[in-house]
């Protein structure tokens, strides 16, 4: 994605619509870094002489406030958040992380984790705490006999994508190369091979994780704990060290099609919202599709990785009414996904889950209304939908993940972006209003990788029926609450 100051920005939205299961913007990180190193060494300087200044080791380097390497391992990808930790542990290792873990309960601070930077909350930050920098600990490694991915929580989906491409296989998500997989798989994730095989957590089979007492668990050995990993969220009550992943086979191509539909009125917009909505249950399963507004203008996206009749006919009937067409394109599965990989600079954003719905009937009261708020927006402020269902329905995967809203076939987020910091109070007041509508209008039930920090009732909001095991687990994994951040889950 081009810088926020660019003036094609929002041009590029519509041109690719970042679909990312998870986040709406990238940063492009390497998933073969090894772990970086600072500079300096934490407490040398007079304003870093404390009385607990932690001393760094071969698992984990310890930066303070006024290190060299602290400014790039605080970075996330929202500018919006500033915030600053006390503490970062800049983890190589499993010990690494237990080390620091142990820190933060001597020295009382709470501990915050972050992989790949990406949360729309900015939860792997927390003024005074101490964060865990896992974005280090990224190898991948595939085993041809078994077809499983083992992976630390530092890798990258891009990075992922291309190392398992080189064996013809993949783990259903999205398209952003920057986010971190076990961010994404520990909130549910989703994308374009979703309705085919499932979320991202439903390929997960197993999980290594330090606890808030430094102590190292195994899912092989506790089922409830991969349980919690499948949709359950992240920095609860562990600090996930390990993935492991049933992987599946990569489609030859990836196709895809694009209408753009411009100058709408809120009255045209919710027409074709309703046509979009109408046509989706006969979307193939290997298919996916995005409802996206900017302003007044809309993009529909459909992808597949095996068009047919079904597909064909669906494409025949979103080209009426559309101001421009591209035809189904067919690219290289590769080539084809990292067109939708998205940009690399942190930006200034505020984005949230917009809701989960069962269909147009959801929406159809307020959806006029909300569109005429896009349109009026002094901020670029987009509503996208997408597709859900297929393989994510599965009733048989209920019992199987803490994810609590596979009956809910769409899924809708709310996004806005600007340019400089003055405009964030802007900003945040568009998506509390547009957000108002929404839970006014019933709708209830949200994403948990979309956080949104003021949104009612979040626990039921995220998580549903599964809420009160995930209670109990954080009783038994994380008693003192040391790991924690504004919505994590409470004992």
């Amino acid at each position: 994605m081009l810088k926020p100051t660019d003036h094609s920005r929002r041009k590029f939205l519509l041109e690719s619509l970042l679909l990312a299961a998870g986040l709406p913007a990238c940063q492009a990180d390497n998933v073969f870094t090894s772990a970086p190193t600072a500079t300096s060494t934490p407490g040398t300087s007079p304003a870093n002489s404390t009385v607990n200044t932690p001393l760094s080791t071969n698992n984990v380097h310890f930066l303070l406030r006024n290190d060299a390497e602290y400014a790039k391992h605080r970075q996330i990808f929202n500018k919006r958040i500033t915030a600053m930790p006390k503490v970062i542990a800049v983890c190589s290792n499993e010990k690494g992380v237990q080390e620091a873990v142990a820190y933060a309960s001597k020295t009382k601070l709470p501990i915050t984790v972050k992989s790949g930077g990406h949360s729309f909350e900015g939860f792997s930050v927390m003024e005074g705490s101490l964060m865990v920098d896992m974005s280090g600990m990224n190898k991948p490694i595939y085993n041809k006999t078994s077809k499983l991915l083992t992976i630390q929580p530092g890798a990258k989906l891009g990075g992922v994508y291309e190392y398992l491409n080189r064996f013809g296989r993949l783990i259903p998500a999205g398209s952003c190369a920057g986010v971190g997989v076990a961010g994404l798989t520990l909130g549910g994730g989703y994308g374009f091979f979703a309705r085919q095989f499932g979320l991202t957590c439903d390929s997960l089979q197993r999980v290594r994780m330090v606890d808030g007492k430094g102590q190292v668990h195994d899912s092989s050995n506790e089922p409830d704990l991969l349980w919690a990993c499948k949709g359950g969220g992240n920095g609860n009550f562990g600090i996930i060290t390990e993935l492991e992943f049933k992987t599946h086979p990569a489609p030859p191509f990836f196709h895809s099609a694009r209408f753009k539909y411009r100058n709408l009125s809120p009255e045209q917009a919710t027409q074709l919202a309703e046509r979009w909505f109408g046509l989706m249950p006969g979307l193939p399963k290997t298919a996916y599709s995005s409802w996206v507004l900017n302003g007044k203008h809309l993009t529909v996206l459909v992808t597949d990785t095996a068009p047919g009749t079904a597909l064909n006919t669906i494409l025949d009937k979103l080209k009426t009414g559309a101001t421009e067409v591209t035809p189904l394109r067919k690219d290289a599965f590769l080539p084809g996904i990292q067109r939708f990989r998205g940009g690399t600079d942190p930006m200034y954003f505020k984005n949230v889950s917009a809701g989960y719905y069962t269909g147009f009937k959801d929406l159809k009261a307020m959806l006029p209304a909300i569109c005429q708020k896009i349109a009026n927006a002094k901020v670029n402020t987009i509503l996208q939908i997408n597709t859900l269902g297929g393989e994510i329905s599965n009733p048989a995967l209920e019992a199987t993940a803490a994810y609590p809203h596979r009956t809910l076939a769409y899924l809708g987020e709310l996004q806005t972006y600007y340019d400089k910091p003055a405009q964030t109070a802007t900003a945040e007041q568009t998506v509390r209003e547009i957000q108002g509508m929404l839970t006014k209008g019933g709708i209830r039930a949200h994403y948990r990788n979309y956080p949104d920090v003021e949104i009612p009732n979040w626990e039921t909001a995220y998580y549903g029926k599964s809420y009160a095991r995930l209670q109990t687990l954080k009783r038994k994994y994380d008693p003192d609450n040391l790991i924690r951040h504004p919505q994590s889950v409470r004992a």
